[in-house]
C-alpha cells in the first residue's frame, strides 16, 4: 500500500491560496511584465535631473515605488506558484524572467541614491520645505545620509544592480537541487511504502513509530548528502557575493555590512551570542529530561535539527478549521481590529495554502504586497506543531496586513530584525491561552511539546546556525575555502557542544543540516530569530500582564512598518533590544517551561 501525494491540479480549492487575486492567469502575469518593461525609460529619464528641483526628485521617487512594486507583484505571481509546484518547468522560467524583470528595475533606479547623496543636505532640506508631497520619503532620505560613505558613484551602482540577478542564480540553484532534483528513499513500514518528500518529512518525524522516524531522518539526510558538493559551492558562492558587496562598499566586513543595513548596533548580535552560549548548560538539562522520559536514550533523529523534536506523548490530531479557531483565540487580548482581519483571511479569503501535493516545497513563509492580501505558504500536517506554525505565519501576515495598510510602500518592507517578532509573538500568546485551557495533563504536555519545538527552532537552532554562518564568512574574509568536508563537520562539532553529551549523535547526517536551511543565502539572517523569540515572549508577558495598554502599544509596533529605525519600533512596543534582558527574559520562559515539563514527567 502507497501513500501518494496528489498532484497540484487535484488539491481541493480551500486548501490553496486565492492566487488569482494576484492576478486572473498567466495573460495577465505576462502584460503587466511587458508594462513594467515599457516603463522602464520613464524612470531613467530622471537620471542625472534630481537635483534640479524639488518637484523632479518628487517624481522619481514616486515612479521608482510604482514600478518597483509593479515589478514584485510580478515576482510574488511567479513565486508562490513555483513555491506549491517547483517542478513545474513553466514556473521555473517564470520565475527566473520575473528575477530579471526586478533586477531591471533595479538596475534603472540605481543613479537615484547616489544622485541625491551628491545634493547638499541645505539643498535637500530646503526641497523638503518648498514639496510638501517630499515629507513621506523624510524617514527614507534620513537613513540614505548614514550609508553616505558607502555609496559609490552612479556607474558603479547600476553595475551592483547589474549583478543582483546573477548572483542571485545562486540561490535559485540551490533551492532547484533541493526542491526538484533531490531525491529521497521511502520508509518501508508495515506493508506500506511511505513517500519522503519536503512536504511529508515533517508528519514522518513525528510519527508514533520510532522506527519510521529513525529511517526517515537518515533518508532525508542521505538526500541532502547525495548533493552536498554542489549545495557547498553554491553555498560558498552566495556568501563570497555578500563579501564582495561588503568590501565594495568599503564597510569592515559583511557582519558589519549586514548590521549596518538593518541600522542594528553590533552589540546587539554580540550580547545574542554571548547570552546564548551562558545558557547552554538549561538546553543540557533540557535534554537530559527528555533523555529519561525517552526511556534513557536520545538521537540526533529524535531531535530533527530543521523540525520538532519526537514527541513524549501523542498530541490531539486537529483539523485545519480548529488550529485557526485556537489561533483566533489566543489572539483575543489584542481585540477586534486585529481578530476580525485575521479570521476573515482564515475563513474567506483563502490567505493559506495548507494543503500536501507532489512538488510543493519544503517549508512555510508569509508573502504579498501592498495592494494584495498575504499569503501563507505552509503544509498542515493535523496536529499542534502545525497549529503552531499557523499562528507563526500568521503573526507575520498581520504585521504585513497592518503596516501595508498604514505605510506607504517605500515603509512597507520593514526590517528583518522586527520580522520575527510579530510572529513568535502569536506563538507565545495562542500557547498561554492553550496552558491556561489544558483539559488534562496529557494535553498540557502537548502543548509543551509545542512551546518547546518552537524554543528548539528559535532559542537553539538559530543561534547554533548564526554561530556556524559567521565562522564561515570570517573563514572567507581571511582569503580561505568552504567545501562540504568542512561545513558538515564544524555543523556536528557545534550542535555537539548544544547538546552536553545527553544526545547520541550521528555525525555526519547531523552535520549535513547546513544543507536544510535556505535561510544562510540571507546574510546574517537566522540571529534575529533569536533576538524576535526574545522580544516576542517578553511582549506576550506585558500584554497578558498590563492587558489593553500594552495591546495598544504592540499594535502600533505593527503599524510602524519601516518608517521608523527596527530598534525604535521596539521601543514603541516597550522593549529595548540594545539590551540583554529581552534576551535573558526569553530563557527565563524557557526554564519556566523545562520546570513544569520535569513535574509532568516526574509525576507519571
Amino acid at each position: 500500500m502507497s501513500e501518494v501525494l496528489p498532484k497540484r491540479s487535484e488539491l481541493p480549492k480551500e486548501q490553496q491560496w486565492s492566487i488569482e487575486t494576484v492576478f486572473a492567469d498567466e495573460a495577465e502575469w505576462k502584460r503587466a511584465f511587458q508594462e513594467v518593461l515599457a516603463s522602464l525609460d520613464a524612470l531613467r529619464a530622471f537620471a542625472g535631473r534630481l537635483g534640479e528641483s524639488a518637484q523632479t526628485l518628487l517624481l522619481a521617487l514616486q515612479t521608482r515605488d510604482r514600478l518597483s512594486l509593479a515589478a514584485q507583484k510580478v515576482g510574488l505571481y511567479a513565486s508562490l506558484n513555483l513555491s506549491t509546484d517547483g517542478a513545474n518547468p513553466t514556473y521555473a522560467a517564470m520565475n527566473a524572467q520575473a528575477s530579471g524583470l526586478i533586477a531591471q528595475v533595479n538596475a534603472a533606479a540605481a543613479f537615484i541614491v547616489p544622485e541625491i547623496l551628491r545634493i547638499e543636505p541645505a539643498k535637500l532640506e530646503q526641497f523638503m520645505a518648498q514639496e510638501p508631497g517630499l515629507a513621506v520619503y523624510r524617514h527614507y532620505l534620513e537613513r540614505l545620509q548614514l550609508r553616505r560613505a558607502h555609496i559609490r558613484s552612479a556607474e558603479v551602482e547600476e553595475v551592483m544592480a547589474q549583478v543582483g540577478d546573477p548572483l542571485a542564480s545562486l540561490s535559485a540553484a540551490a533551492a532547484a537541487a533541493t526542491n526538484a532534483d533531490m531525491a529521497f528513499r521511502p520508509v518501508e513500514f508495515d506493508g506500506m511504502r511511505l513517500p519522503v518528500s519536503h512536504a511529508t518529512i515533517g508528519g514522518l518525524l513525528v510519527h508514533e513509530s520510532p522506527l519510521v522516524r529513525k529511517l526517515a531522518w537518515e533518508h532525508y539526510a542521505d538526500g541532502h548528502l547525495a548533493l552536498k558538493n554542489t549545495l557547498a559551492a553554491t553555498l560558498q558562492g552566495s556568501m563570497k557575493a555578500f563579501v564582495f558587496q561588503a568590501r565594495a562598499r568599503n564597510y569592515p566586513s559583511s557582519l558589519e555590512m549586514s548590521l549596518a543595513l538593518n541600522h542594528i548596533p553590533k552589540k546587539v548580535y554580540d550580547n545574542l551570542l554571548e547570552t546564548f552560549r551562558a545558557h547552554l548548560p538549561l538546553w543540557h538539562r533540557y535534554w537530559a529530561i527528555r533523555k529519561r522520559a525517552n526511556g534513557g536514550v536520545l538521537h540526533t533523529y529524535d531531535v530533527p535539527t530543521y523540525d520538532a523534536p519526537a514527541p513524549l506523548r501523542s498530541g490531539p490530531t486537529l483539523s485545519f478549521a480548529e488550529a485557526a479557531e485556537m489561533v483566533i483565540r489566543g489572539m483575543e487580548p489584542l481585540g477586534p481590529e486585529y481578530v476580525e482581519p485575521m479570521r476573515k483571511g482564515l475563513f474567506e479569503e483563502r490567505w493559506v495554502d495548507w494543503g500536501l501535493n507532489q512538488g510543493k516545497r519544503a517549508g512555510a513563509y508569509s508573502s504579498g504586497l501592498k495592494g494584495t492580501h498575504p499569503f501563507i505558504f505552509m503544509s498542515f500536517q493535523n496536529d499542534l506543531f502545525s497549529m503552531s506554525t499557523l499562528a507563526h505565519e500568521l503573526g507575520h501576515s498581520m504585521h504585513s496586513y497592518f503596516t501595508r495598510l498604514h505605510q506607504p510602500h517605500v515603509y512597507c518592507r520593514y526590517s528583518l530584525f522586527v520580522a520575527e517578532v510579530a510572529s513568535n509573538f502569536n506563538q507565545a500568546l495562542t500557547r498561554a491561552r492553550l496552558l491556561e485551557e489544558a483539559p488534562n495533563d496529557d494535553f498540557k504536555i502537548a502543548v509543551l511539546e509545542e512551546a518547546f519545538a518552537n524554543f528548539h527552532r528559535y532559542l537553539f537552532v538559530m543561534p547554533t546556525l548564526a554561530r556556524f554562518e559567521l565562522e564561515c564568512y570570517q573563514k572567507l574574509e581571511r582569503g580561505e575555502a568552504l567545501n562540504a568536508a568542512f561545513l558538515t563537520g564544524r555543523m556536528a562539532e557545534l550542535f555537539a557542544e548544544g547538546y552536553g553529551g545527553e544526545v547520541e549523535i550521528d555525525p555526519e547526517r547531523l552535520g549535513s543540516s547546513w544543507m536544510n536551511f535556505s535561510h544562510l543565502y540571507s546574510p546574517y539572517y537566522v540571529y534575529q530569530y533569536a533576538t524576535g523569540i526574545s522580544a516576542a515572549n517578553a511582549l506576550a508577558q506585558d500584554v497578558l500582564r498590563e492587558g489593553e495598554p500594552a495591546a495598544r502599544r504592540y499594535l502600533e509596533f505593527l503599524k510602524a512598518g519601516d518608517s521608523v529605525f527596527p530598534l525604535d519600533a521596539l521601543r514603541i512596543a516597550g522593549i529595548d533590544m540594545e539590551s540583554p534582558e529581552p534576551i535573558r527574559r526569553a530563557f527565563g520562559v524557557l526554564e519556566r517551561l523545562i520546570d513544569e515539563l520535569e513535574r509532568l514527567v516526574s509525576s507519571r
